[in-house]
């Protein structure tokens, strides 16, 4: 992580010491990681996991599942191999395998063939979290160990003991498990299920190697709001990046076109450092399988669109290269029902989220022997219509011009574990504004926010962006001195790189204003007042005066006609009889947009983002619009005429241009389970051409039918009459 604490020389050495151990040098280990050519990645576009159970050995048909395959036209597997459990008769000690493996019974090894038959890319899925009595009777030094020094069980399964994930375990026994199914079986590469650990170890290696290389004992409350927990946090990265390179070495030292692929998004214990994942990752998939109403800033939360935001989360660091959303076809609760099944209609939702933000599917099935057959036939549709047409979904860019920022460091540094659900509000306020407004967009992770990643985009959003180091500042203000556009608010750049605060806002100059407090909030019963001569706020004559934000910075320093907005203070609310105020009017500043050089900014000292999330008040979503599209200042590359909530996306391909448009308009969106599709209509679209492009013709992939449509210039006008879950409008183009 940028600007991240420096681990010492002696330290970063210690770090990569597990890669010694296994019998690669670590800087070594670290260039076959990120050097090696897999150019294989890009194929897949439909992926399906079959993860056994200890049962399924000697119990599950495998040609109902290579049947299976078949007619759902999966390019690509994931099977169980091992880690804690081994699914193939293993030679390592401590490697224990499951009922009847072993006796001329590899479920593995069977699936492994048959699907190398099928022409399928296969993935070997390793486990390293758990391991047998055993394996830790023998080597206790592998266990997951708490500040008490004792031994950390697995909740569900008392038999198992957790493993440290930074010690010998993942540096020593897990190369081996890789290095033998590499050299056995023509696997393509290795998925990790929860390798990054399941806690905070204390075990004794953990304890050595953190201490030499940082100086200090592993902290009691590792919390990453803390300076001692973001040291701590630098060298869990190290760790994990060392786990990544050791293990990438280890299956291309075997097979020079495989890698891993580390299950599960980057929201771990530490929010891993995206430009660096992005180097060692060839693919990658997000594992937020269906929504939940879990309130964890670690959940996929409730909304039917969070498949879409995840998958944007996603290709915000891994770029142009290939992404996956794992879907599960069950029930992802705190209540773990595995062998459940989710309606047909909260499938289709979820996966034509995904679909439309760029993502191949993958589904996940637990047990080889299915109780519970009910999805199995929208799968098989989903995958049907994916294949026929396939080449309507390879993306080859993001037509949208808007970049949402991803701020890594804010929610944890400056929330800690307690807070970062709030912090995380700003993010998704301005993503539902984003959503509700049809604006094409994109993600961007704070780590690219170089000239070359930036030069696809127009206006970068910055919601409460606060953590930002000296050289991001100084690249924000390089886009915007070429004709960029930014909208930032409440506390951006305020706290530099390492979550300190600084005297002043690290953009001051761009917003044109300086820091003059304090923090306040929550504010009750304040109020903002509009000053229509700024043109940012054209088209909201009708509104003079609106709720306030629950927070906002006090600034000074803006110039009036820059000033938006301005603040009615709070006044009583109660008793009924002091509900008034004599200070209808005020110079507050409360948004200040304005021209800078060839570009523009719109900053809000407030969180409306956030209290948008939280309230979802319309006044508040038209004013963020509204500066949007002040700051924006050009056509969006796709319109949109029609009713109700869409989520939107514009991509290009060799030969096509495609809108997708996926219906929210459910009563079953913010949370519950969808039903059924309630279908909408009709939708009239303008589409943006590529320069020195002709149409050919238009069609609508989920109608199955051609389309009449119209040329306007640079422009393509076509309808779509109805819409039930997604629909996508293709441009053949010459």
């Amino acid at each position: 992580m940028p600007d991240m604490m420096a681990l010492s020389r002696r330290g970063a050495m210690i770090v990569g010491g597990g890669a010694m151990l296994a019998g690669l040098e670590p800087a070594f280990a670290r260039r076959l990681s990120q050097s090696a050519q897999s150019d294989w990645a890009s194929g897949p576009m439909r992926w399906f996991q079959l993860a056994f159970t200890e049962d399924d050995p000697g119990h599950f048909d495998p040609d109902f599942w290579l049947d299976y395959f078949r007619e759902i036209h999966a390019d690509g597997v994931c099977l169980s191999a091992g880690g804690g459990i081994a699914f193939y008769p293993t030679a390592i000690p401590y490697h224990g395998m499951a009922q009847g493996v072993g006796k001329g019974v590899d479920p593995f090894g069977l699936m492994v063939k048959a699907c190398k038959k099928l022409g399928m890319r296969i993935l070997a899925r390793i486990d390293p979290h758990a391991m047998n009595a055993q394996a830790a009777e023998a080597h206790p030094e592998w266990a997951l160990t708490g500040p008490d020094g004792k031994i950390r069980r697995h909740g569900s399964a008392p038999d198992l003991t957790l493993t440290c994930a930074y010690g010998p375990y993942s540096f020593e026994f897990m190369p081996k498990v890789i290095a033998e199914i590499a050299q056995r079986y023509p696997v393509d590469g290795f998925f990790g299920n929860r390798w990054s650990g399941s806690a905070t170890c204390y075990c004794r290696n953990c304890r050595t190697l953190y201490r030499e290389a940082s100086g200090q004992e592993i902290p009691a409350n590792p919390d990453p709001s803390t300076a001692e927990g973001r040291r701590y946090v630098a060298w869990v990265e190290a760790r994990q990046f060392a786990i990544i390179d050791l293990w990438n070495a280890t299956a291309r030292k075997y097979r020079p076109g495989a890698f891993f692929v580390p299950g599960s998004d980057r929201r771990a214990l530490v929010d891993l450092d995206g430009r660096q994942i992005s180097a060692r990752l060839p693919l990658a998939f997000c594992d937020r399988q269906a929504r939940s109403v879990d309130p964890s800033p670690w959940a996929p939360g409730p909304e039917a669109w969070g498949s879409g935001r995840y998958t944007r989360e996603l290709r915000a660091f891994m770029g142009d290269k290939p992404v996956g959303q794992i879907i599960s076809v069950g029930v992802e609760e705190g209540y773990r029902w595995k062998d459940s099944v989710q309606s047909p209609a909260e499938i289709r939702i979820w996966a034509a989220g995904a679909i439309a933000q760029g993502a191949r599917p993958w589904i996940t099935k637990f047990n080889a022997k299915p109780l519970d057959r009910r999805w199995m036939d929208v799968v098989r549709q989903i995958y049907s219509w994916h294949h026929l047409n396939e080449r309507y979904l390879r993306n080859t860019a993001n037509r949208a011009r808007i970049g949402l920022v991803l701020s890594t460091r804010t929610p944890p540094y400056l929330g800690g574990w307690k807070e970062r659900g709030e912090l995380d509000g700003h993010l998704r306020g301005f993503y539902q504004a984003l959503l509700e407004a049809r604006m094409p967009f994109d993600m961007v992770d704070d780590g690219f926010l170089d000239e070359a990643s930036l030069a696809r985009f127009r206006t970068l959003v910055l919601p409460n962006a606060a953590v930002m180091s000296d050289q991001q500042c100084e690249q924000l203000r390089q886009f915007v001195a070429k004709g960029g556009r930014i909208l930032a608010t409440h506390q951006t750049s305020l706290f530099d790189g390492n979550g300190a605060r600084r005297p002043d806002f690290g953009l001051a100059d761009l917003f044109g204003c300086h820091v003059a407090g304090e923090p306040e909030g929550p504010l009750r019963n304040a109020y903002m007042t509009l000053r229509h001569a700024h043109p940012a706020l054209a088209g909201l004559e009708g509104i003079s005066r609106t709720i306030g934000p629950v927070h906002r910075q006090p600034i000074q320093g803006a110039k009036p006609e820059d000033v938006a907005l301005t603040l009615v203070p709070s006044y009583p609310d109660l008793p009924m009889e002091r509900v008034f105020t004599d200070r209808r009017e005020t110079d507050i500043p409360m948004a200040i947009c304005r021209s800078v050089g060839a570009g523009r900014v719109a900053y809000l000292p407030m969180d409306l983002d956030r209290t948008f999330a939280e309230l979802g008040h319309g006044d508040h979503l038209a004013l963020l619009k509204a500066m949007l599209t002040w700051v924006h200042d050009e056509p969006q590359p796709l319109v949109i005429d029609g009713p109700g909530l869409v989520d939107v996306a514009c991509w290009q391909q060799q030969q096509s241009i495609t809108a997708h448009l996926v219906n929210l308009n459910n009563p079953m969106t913010m949370r519950g389970s969808y039903r059924e599709a309630v279908p909408v209509g009709p939708y009239r679209l303008r589409l943006q051409m590529p320069t020195d492009r002709k149409a050919l013709g238009a069609r609508l992939l989920s109608a199955g039918q051609v389309v009449p449509f119209r040329v306007d210039g640079s422009w393509i006008e076509a309808e779509v009459p109805h819409i039930d879950f997604h629909e996508v409008l293709a441009i053949d183009l010459a």
